[in-house]
């Protein structure tokens, strides 16, 4: 017999409506169509009973001009995402940390919004960016230094301008992946034991491929160039870091042998470009 309090009616990325706003704390008139509570827990736990899965998860959103560096999950703490309306997409920022628990009885005393929904693409995105904040890619601990730590000239440090790089192509670009020491995990202590670095600019192909690999390929360009700036000594020699290649790479090329292999690196870490730093080896 069907259990009365089961859940045949909401779906993860599924989005509230404002008259359900007062069971996450938010007043109507403070959404406006800027604000946006979507349901994250998974479809299982909205299916359970209950008595089984008393609560369920919500993050709360914000509306955006356009898609920025946080698009395809680039980053754990924040997401860019597309959801489709009547009236054309509609970009949407959310951070990680904006996460509530909610009573499920409370959430199926309502309806969700149906003006407003995923695709198949950009729900999985949402699930992907979900399981990452618990599933990052572990770094050697002097290598993330060395990256942190690089002198280069003007206001940004490598990592700022690794941002910007990436940002001018975010609506293209899915991931930076990082093939380091071919998988090997070490901990360098001279300026002369290099890292050596190879850089996947990884690109979805599925939407206009030609303007996708344009973007991917300066971006490539351009993080060859900056790290050349940020790793080679005056005579040429690198240190630290050796770039060994960057290249861009469709999304429907890459193989599971490659993804074995490669790493990839996440923008949360320019949430230490203030911190204090200690200097680069160097032997300059």
């Amino acid at each position: 017999m069907t259990e009365a309090n089961r859940n045949f009616m909401w779906f993860q990325g599924n989005v509230l409506t404002e008259d359900s706003f007062n069971i996450i704390g938010i007043q109507k008139a403070e959404g406006k169509d800027e604000i946006f509570a979507i349901v994250i827990s998974h479809d299982c736990d909205l299916a359970a009973s209950i008595d089984k899965e008393p609560s369920a998860e919500i993050i709360v959103g914000h509306r955006i001009e356009k898609m920025g560096g946080d698009s395809f999950g680039k980053t754990a703490r924040r997401l860019n995402i597309e959801y489709q309306s009547d009236k054309g997409p509609i970009y949407l920022e959310l951070v990680a940390s904006n996460k509530k628990q909610i009573n499920k009885a409370d959430l199926f005393s309502y309806q969700p919004r149906t003006d407003i929904q995923l695709n198949v693409k950009d729900l999985r995105i949402l699930q992907r960016w979900l399981a990452a904040r618990y599933s990052r890619a572990a770094f050697p601990e002097a290598f993330e230094s060395r990256l942190r730590a690089a002198n280069i000239p003007g206001k940004s440090n490598l990592l700022g301008k690794i941002e910007k790089i990436l940002d001018v192509g975010s609506d293209h670009i899915r991931a930076l992946l990082f093939n380091i020491d071919k998988g090997e995990n070490v901990e360098r202590k001279t300026p002369n034991d290099l890292y050596c670095l190879g850089i996947v600019v990884l690109y979805e192909s599925l939407r206009d491929e030609p303007t996708a690999f344009a973007a991917a390929n300066v971006a490539a360009k351009a993080l060859e160039e900056i790290f050349e700036v940020a790793f080679k000594s005056p005579t040429g020699a690198w240190e630290n870091i050796e770039l060994e290649f960057c290249d861009p790479m469709s999304d429907t090329a890459m193989t599971v042998a490659m993804i074995e292999t490669l790493k990839e690196w996440r923008l949360e870490y320019l949430s230490l470009k203030d911190e204090h730093l200690h200097p680069m080896l160097s032997q300059k």
